[in-house]
């Protein structure tokens, strides 16, 4: 019975996103119960921070097509809240599954000009590493050529832009609007974030207005 059960939870985990849906609250307390469930399903996470465990893992659970990945967190000081990218090693693999990717978690919490995932709540979290996941989906689609021509479109704001704002309107697509209209709305209008920042949130993601209007698209479909 508790195999039928974990099972179900398993399967239930592993394609419930493909509903497409817009949750407004997802509760940790809910990803509590199945944290164990949501472990078996994607074995290879390595070294995720406790604290940000239920949000990462909550975040997974729409992304059943990483569970052969590999993902590393590892807790440093950057200038960003938090980024991910493939390992090195892994623009060579033949097999796209089997590519190995990092999210680094910034931990200077002395610093109140950078944002980081303790100064957000649940919801917010889940939203801003459910956006990192996207970047993993999208690397997993692309040859060793398409890898380096997504380097280049960091090169040049505009470039950029369009990039992550593709990346934001799947992770809505997924069903992470509210999460990630909550992680938007704090960035622009609680965080003590310097003007330079926000005018480079600005310009290169959605904001808060954007994401609400895609969700708004989603709630008609």
């Amino acid at each position: 019975m508790r195999f039928l059960l974990s099972l179900l939870l398993a399967t239930t985990i592993t394609f419930g996103y493909a509903q497409n849906s817009q949750v407004r609250y997802i509760d940790s307390n809910l990803v509590k119960l199945k944290l164990d469930s949501l472990k078996e399903v994607f074995p290879l996470v390595e070294n995720a921070p406790r604290a940000y465990e239920l949000a990462i893992y909550s975040a997974l659970e729409y992304y059943p097509e990483l569970k052969d990945n590999k993902i590393r967190f590892k807790e440093k000081k950057i200038k960003t809240t938090l980024n991910a990218r493939p390992t090195f090693a892994s623009f060579f693999y033949k097999k796209r599954s089997k590519r190995v990717y990092v999210v680094r978690i910034n931990n200077l919490f002395d610093k109140k000009e950078i944002i980081t995932l303790n100064d957000v709540g649940f919801n917010a979290q889940v939203g801003v590493l459910g956006h990192e996941f996207n970047h993993f989906l999208d690397y997993s689609k692309r040859d060793f050529f398409q890898l380096i021509d997504r380097g280049v479109d960091y090169l040049t704001t505009r470039r950029k832009a369009k990039f992550e704002r593709e990346i934001d309107r799947e992770t809505i697509e997924r069903g992470l609007g509210w999460q990630c209209y909550e992680w938007s709305c704090y960035v622009h209008y609680e965080s003590h974030a310097t003007e330079e920042y926000l005018q480079f949130k600005r310009e290169v993601y959605l904001g808060p207005d954007d994401i609400l209007r895609l969700i708004g698209d989603e709630w008609e479909e």
